[in-house]
Parts: structure tokens; sequence; C-alpha cells
């Protein structure tokens, strides 16, 4: 078997995988949102809205990932999202928004459920499964890459030339990723000794769901850790709000393409070409799209690392030294809005700073499922690295989908403002934590099964 055998089909999907990412609208999101009449408040809910149908729809796209093959569940997942993209160009509204973010959220999962699995049905039918490290990281970097791009190009795409003309650029890009999706092999093939019903599925989630539970080493880690994840995703999703909060706005103009630049395709290259050169770059790093790049670049590097981090520091250590991070990020987002005025370059230097605390929180995450993984029972390994996965989505949609019920809307005399959001989630934030990392200390740190060398078996 050649030792390239499986270098074209995993580079196509790879490019499958960038152009999945180019997510134009992602860095000026809130601001399309409000273009359809929605408030900051639904930005929040509907965000969270997104990962519990994620979080809903986990098993079942498991299930449909079992029962027929991982290219099918791929190319629906992209479908689905080009189902959403569809919807947005010919239409606007608040139901509009929340029906194409609810495919969205389907399409995420059934991506989830497959994508990685897909890569080792490639290596396997090649006898190269001793390369899974190795395509796996690349698949990720392609996509990492591929959102960086889309965020430094998207806000000022947006605002020169409008959401109709991003939504059908998207709708472009995926469609040729459809294609390319359609051309890979057919790698896996269910066969009926593999396939159990949707019930039994269920049964055997439920099955590792009363095993962690019970387990004490295992149960506060994995809530902990999805407790961390419900942060960073709330840090995440504060970015627009905050720079929207403190003045920083991309001046949006929404232009139509007809009446802009016209059809002409000559015309509309050099309209690009010239904005292009004649971009201020100064300016353009006070729009999201460079915040979401710094954050991408930030997470790659943490990750990148997390193996080497795990050597030298604690699992107990890195929880805690992310913890505190993360407690000190809501009490600047507090202070600082309540100055009145941050100028540009502070709030991008802050959110820098949270793009970090993110990033710790998801090496502490990557330390703590290798931990899992090594430690837990074998029968039942996969389906509780889903209960982790699980966890982290259910306790990420609340702490989301709960600011649109304490924000106050335009106009409205009852509710708060952004900025008290942060003190509020800190007096939440600290004693739940703390709680967490008490029991973790108790039953992981002081039993034989210690955190203290996490390259340890017994780790």
């Amino acid at each position: 078997m050649c030792n390239f055998s499986s270098s074209i089909p995993l580079g196509m999907y790879n490019i499958a995988a960038f152009l999945r990412s180019q997510l134009f609208l992602l860095p000026v999101l809130l601001f399309f949102y409000q273009e359809n009449g929605l408030s900051v408040g639904d930005f929040y809910f509907i965000q969270g809205l997104i990962v519990f149908f994620a979080f809903l729809f986990e098993i079942p796209a498991g299930y449909l990932g079992d029962i027929f093959p991982r290219k099918y569940i791929l190319v629906t997942a992209y479908v689905l999202f080009l189902a959403r993209l569809g919807l947005w160009i010919c239409f606007r509204g608040y139901e509009i928004i929340l029906i194409g973010e609810l495919l969205y959220a389907c399409s995420k999962a059934c991506f989830d459920s497959v994508s990685s699995s897909f890569i080792y049905d490639i290596l396997k039918s090649n006898k190269e499964e001793t390369k899974m490290v190795k395509a796996y990281s690349n698949f990720n970097a392609a996509m990492y890459i591929g959102t960086g791009i889309a965020a430094l190009l998207g806000a000022g795409l947006y605002e020169k030339l409008g959401s109709h003309l991003l939504l059908s650029a998207e709708f472009i890009i995926y469609s040729t990723a459809i294609l390319l999706l359609s051309l890979l092999p057919n790698a896996h093939i269910p066969t009926k000794d593999c396939i159990t019903n949707i019930k039994e599925r269920f049964k055997r989630f439920w099955v590792a769901v009363r095993y962690i539970l019970k387990s004490r080493k295992y149960c506060y880690l994995v809530l902990f850790s999805g407790f961390m994840v419900g942060v960073s995703h709330f840090f995440f999703w504060s970015f627009q709000p905050l720079m929207k909060n403190s003045g920083i706005n991309p001046s949006v103009s929404l232009t139509d393409l007809a009446d802009s630049i016209g059809w002409d395709a000559r015309v509309f290259g050099e309209a690009t070409w010239n904005y292009l050169v004649s971009l201020n770059w100064l300016d353009y790093i006070k729009v999201m799209g460079v915040v979401i790049f710094i954050n991408n670049i930030i997470r790659s590097s943490f990750s990148y690392m997390a193996a080497s981090v795990a050597k030298k520091v604690s699992l107990f250590k890195l929880g805690n030294i992310s913890f505190v991070l993360e407690i000190i990020g809501c009490a600047f987002s507090f202070v600082l809005m309540k100055m009145g005025h941050i100028t540009p370059i502070n709030c991008l230097l802050f959110i820098i700073f949270l793009c970090v605390c993110i990033g710790l929180q998801l090496m502490f995450t990557i330390s703590h499922i290798s931990r899992l993984h090594r430690l837990i029972n074998p029968k039942i390994r996969s389906l509780s690295s889903s209960v982790n996965m699980m966890t982290g989505r259910l306790l990420t949609s609340f702490m989301l989908m709960s600011p649109k019920f304490l924000l106050k809307n335009e106009g409205a005399v009852k509710g708060i403002g952004v900025i008290d959001i942060f003190w509020i989630y800190a007096i939440i934030f600290i004693p739940i934590g703390l709680f967490f990392i008490y029991k973790i200390y108790k039953y992981n740190v002081k039993d034989d099964y210690s955190l203290m060398n996490v390259s340890d078996e017994k780790a």
C-alpha cells in the first residue's frame, strides 16, 4: 500500500473543513441580528439555544452515524447549514433567524459526531491508523486557519458590501464544500453487528451517566470541566456586546449589490481589489474579526502546548489557575465597562486577556479528557466522553440563555445593562467553582487517584 494512499481524500476533506469555516458573518453576528430586529438579550439567548439543541441532538446524531455511512452524515451536516444560508438570504425577521440557528445546531451535532471518525475510517481502509494524530491535527488546523481568515475579512466586507452579499458568498463556498465531500470515498459501511437501536443507545448512555455520577473521582471533574466550558463560551459571545458597549463599532453601511457595483464581474473584481488595497488596518483592529482571529491563534497554541504542560503542571493546579483567571476576567469586565469610556486599544488588550483565559480553559479540558480516557471503564469510554461534552453544552446553554431574561431591552425600564451581567455571574461563579475545586481536591488529590502528576497511569 502506498504511503500516500490516504493523502488525497484527507486533503480534500481538509479543504472542505477549511471552506466550512468561512463564516464571514461571525465577527459581526450581533449587528446582523440587530438588522433583523433582535436585541443583545436575544443574541445571548439564541447562542445558548444553539448549544442546547446541539446537546439534545448529540445522541441521535451519533446513532445516525452508526446506521448510515458517515460520509452521508457529513454531507447532511453541510446541507443543513446550506439551508440556513438560503433561508437568511431569502427572508428576514426574528423567526427566520431562530429557525436558521436551529438548523445550524443540528448541522453542528451531525458534524461533531462523525468528523474525527471519518478521518479514522479513511486511514483504517488504507491500514494507516498510526497517522491518526497527525491527520486529526491537520484537520483542526484547517478549521482554525479558515475561521481566522474569515474573521479577518468578514467585518470589513460586511461594512463595505452588506450581509446579503456575504451570505451569498458563504452559500457558494458551502456548495463547493459539498461537491468535494461527494467525491470522497465511502470508507465506512455499517455492519449489522455494530448497529444498535436508538432505545439501546439511550440505555447505554444512561449507564455511562450513572457510572460517572456515582464515581466521585470523575463526577466533580466532569461537572467542573463543563462549568469552565460554559464560562469560556460566555466570555467569547460577550466580545461583541463588550466592543459595541465601549463604542467600538465598524460603522456598518449596508449596501445592496445591484445598487453599488452591479452584476458585472470585472467591476466587482476591481471594487474588491480597491477595497483590499485601501483598507486602513489601524482602524481595522477595532473590529471583531481581529479578535476572533486572535482567539483562534491562542486556542490552537494552547491546544498544541497542552501535552507538554500536563507533564509539568498538575491537572488540579491547571484547573485552579484557569478558574482564578476567569474570575479576574469577570471583575475586569465590570470595572472597565463602569469607567464610562474605554479606548479601543485598552478594550482590545482586555479581550486578548479573555482569549488567554479561554485558552487555559481549553488546555485544562484537553488534559481532563485525556485522563478520563486513560482511567474510565473501557466498555463505556466513548459514551463517557459524550457525557463530558454534553455536560459542557448543557451548562453553556444555561449561561448563555439566562441574560435574555436579565438584560434590559432598548426603551425598556426593567432589566439590567450588559455591564452588570459580569458581576452577577462572578457572584454565581465563585461559590460554585470553589465547591467543585474542594470536591476535586478531596476525592482526587488526597486519594490514590492523585492529579499531581497527570502523566502517571493513575493520574
